[in-house]
């Protein structure tokens, strides 16, 4: 589950201004420079830059009182939809040393990180979830899944081909 959510954020971490750690440590795991062949490194590098971050959430998934956050934020007893600065996602923001990320997690709907905090709170409230759904917080459904790097490589490999043989469709206009 954590590397899910860790996956989830370095695909969307390119349009986070305020990430300086990665950025950091791709340069490094890269030898020094990954700005030549970024894409190529972003995905050869990517388990190795966010290892410390998978940790971090899975600690706080692990963390009853973490559990007991998300409890609170869905209104216990009175259930209201999860507020985009709620305790949980501000408190693992701050645990990844990253204060800001909690409001950009608690946006992140549809994601493997809300899919868990729904099962939390719909496993506290001892109710099924929607038709298919499984209420075990540990069970991710298949999108959520990271891809593998020999998939990724893959994928690039495709696209670098299709550039090379097939020009851009404007570039006759």
């Amino acid at each position: 589950m954590a590397r899910a959510v860790v996956a989830r954020w370095w695909e969307q971490a390119l349009q986070w201004e305020e990430e300086t750690i990665w950025p950091r440590r791709l340069h490094q795991v890269a030898g020094g420079d990954a700005g030549g062949d970024l894409e190529r490194w972003r995905i050869v590098g990517r388990n190795a830059v966010v290892f410390p971050e998978m940790v971090a959430v899975a600690d706080a998934l692990l963390d009853p009182a973490m559990a007991e956050l998300v409890w609170a934020d869905s209104g216990a007893g009175r259930p209201r939809a999860l507020p985009a600065d709620g305790l949980f996602c501000r408190r693992l923001g701050e645990r990844l040393g990253r204060t800001w990320l909690g409001p950009l997690a608690a946006a992140d709907h549809g994601g493997p990180l809300l899919a868990w905090m729904d099962s939390v709170i719909r496993l506290r409230r001892s109710t099924g979830g929607p038709t298919g759904y499984d209420n075990d917080p540990w069970w991710l459904r298949q999108e959520h899944h990271a891809a593998t790097m020999a998939g990724q490589l893959r994928v690039l490999g495709k696209e670098k081909k299709t550039t090379a043989k097939t020009p851009w469709p404007c570039a006759s206009l």
